[in-house]
């Protein structure tokens, strides 16, 4: 056999064996993380929302699956610098109650979106806020929409008041 159809050979086993372990890497993650990726928000997009939607250290911030804790550690630093006034909890935030929640930041793909929407509207109090980084949450009417100063991370970052963002009806 040519050296050369060899190294192809081998090349191509690798490849097809590298996607394979990724696709049980995948199937083996699923019942954990119920199909949401881990996608971090930019320092940019986080210093776009934080700017434009203060926050006292005495209201209640929820980040909906927040990944690497990023945001919570800016908003900490911002709102009471020092404090130990952060703390992740693992749990899914379907099954958790909202209603004492002052801010909601999410960044979470549009297949949850609609089911969020239901969710945050049966759940929030009268003033509460919504954040969602680049998807917007089907039927509701931000009150403000941000694009970060950079030329990589200009998605929209829509900010919603609640229940007047709702009010097209779900």
């Amino acid at each position: 056999m040519e050296p050369w159809l060899c190294i192809c050979l081998f090349l191509l086993g690798g490849l097809f064996l590298v996607k394979f372990l990724y696709l049980i890497a995948v199937g083996c993650a699923l019942p954990v993380t119920r199909g949401a990726l881990f996608i971090p928000t930019s320092s940019i997009r986080i210093k776009t929302f934080l700017n434009a939607l203060p926050m006292s250290s005495e209201e209640l911030f929820l980040d909906l699956g927040c990944g690497d804790g990023r945001i919570l550690r800016e908003a900490r630093r911002r709102r009471n610098f020092g404090s130990k006034g952060v703390q992740i909890r693992w749990k899914n935030f379907w099954e958790v109650d909202l209603s004492r929640a002052d801010v909601v930041f999410c960044y979470l793909f549009p297949d949850v979106m609609q089911r969020l929407a239901k969710k945050l509207e049966a759940e929030l109090r009268p003033g509460s806020k919504v954040i969602s980084s680049n998807f917007p949450l089907p039927g509701w009417l931000p009150y403000q929409v941000l694009h970060p100063y950079s030329g990589r991370h200009q998605d929209p970052i829509y900010i919603y008041r609640f229940p007047n963002a709702c009010q097209t009806g779900l």
